[in-house]
């Protein structure tokens, strides 16, 4: 079964959900983020043929934040498979009780898995393959945020994060400093919506990137990285999300979004005010519109397709 939907159909749910929303005042801004305009927003789609819909502060820089897991789990599938990936991730000592979890201020296991990006040992080479992954994804080069960097930085001095981890035995496979300083560095990194939406459409697309064309992974790994998405997305703390959406995504504490729908599109979004758990107000409600009003979710049995003739 194939459900036809017209581009006009498409464009006319992003704008509708920028003008339902873009007058709300709701959320916190993360103060490790500093100056920050709290009326920035943003939405962002591009098809798997590389057709972009941008509206708004689609190309305003903010931080990746935790939305760097979705380049990372891309890159651990394509170095050792699903099932290695598995086994590796069966290590991880929190799966044997959450007090085992160290209680950082940062993600774990976003250290943990920076550690086991390979090659280990060299954190020059390691960093060059994360930051050519998210240009491969995006098409563009993100840039780091200093200033950004240096407080997060600070921040991790302060707690003793190296020390938690170790005394959590919170498992690594490579040193716990380099880890730490890598993960933090992805954090920092700048991005905008549409930049997130190709990484999205990369995805969608079978990991082609729509608008260079370059093959960045084995396209079989996509359903994989879309389970990803749906099984650690903001479910986690807004549990009716998947069920109300249908739409896999990712949050960062920077007011980012991004969502894959296989074969569609990738869409993003950005608004800096968050919930209390974390990911962006705005931005979520402007994805669920869009999604809901157009009525596409990766469970229907309907394989959508974006007709641009109309």
């Amino acid at each position: 079964m194939e459900r036809i939907i017209p581009i006009s159909d498409l464009k006319a749910a992003v704008d509708e959900a920028y003008e339902k929303f873009k007058s709300e005042h709701v959320g916190e801004i993360d103060p490790r983020l500093g100056e920050v305009d709290p009326k920035d927003f943003g939405i962002a789609v591009v098809l798997t043929d590389g057709t972009e819909i941008t509206k708004a502060d689609a190309d305003k820089k903010f931080a990746l934040a935790n939305i760097a897991k979705v380049p990372m789990i891309e890159l651990l599938l394509s170095q050792y498979g699903v099932d290695e990936l598995i086994k590796r991730s069966g290590k991880c000592t929190c799966c044997h009780g959450p007090e085992l979890k160290p209680e950082i201020g940062l993600s774990p296991h976003g250290i943990r898995a920076t550690s086991a990006v390979q090659p280990t040992g060299d954190a020059v080479s390691k960093w060059n393959l994360l930051e050519n992954n998210m240009i491969d994804l995006m098409g563009s080069a993100p840039e780091l945020d200093d200033t950004l960097y240096k407080r997060l930085t600070e921040d991790n001095e302060k707690v003793g994060v190296i020390d938690k981890i170790a005394k959590a035995g919170y498992y690594l496979f490579d040193d716990a400093g380099l880890a730490v300083d890598l993960w933090t560095r992805q954090l920092a990194m700048k991005v905008t919506a549409r930049q997130l939406a190709i990484m999205g459409a990369t995805i969608a697309a079978d990991g082609v990137n729509p608008l260079t064309g370059k093959i960045v992974y084995d396209g079989a790994l996509s359903q994989n990285i879309v389970g990803s998405l749906a099984g650690h997305g903001p479910h986690k703390s807004n549990k009716p999300w998947l069920v109300a959406t249908g739409l896999p995504v990712k949050t960062g504490f920077g007011g980012g979004i991004i969502g894959v729908v296989p074969g569609v599109f990738g869409i993003a979004a950005y608004a800096p005010g968050l919930s209390p758990t974390g990911f962006t107000l705005k931005g979520a409600q402007a994805l669920k519109y869009i999604v809901n009003r157009l009525q596409i979710s990766v469970f229907a049995s309907a394989h959508v397709k974006i007709d641009k003739d109309k």
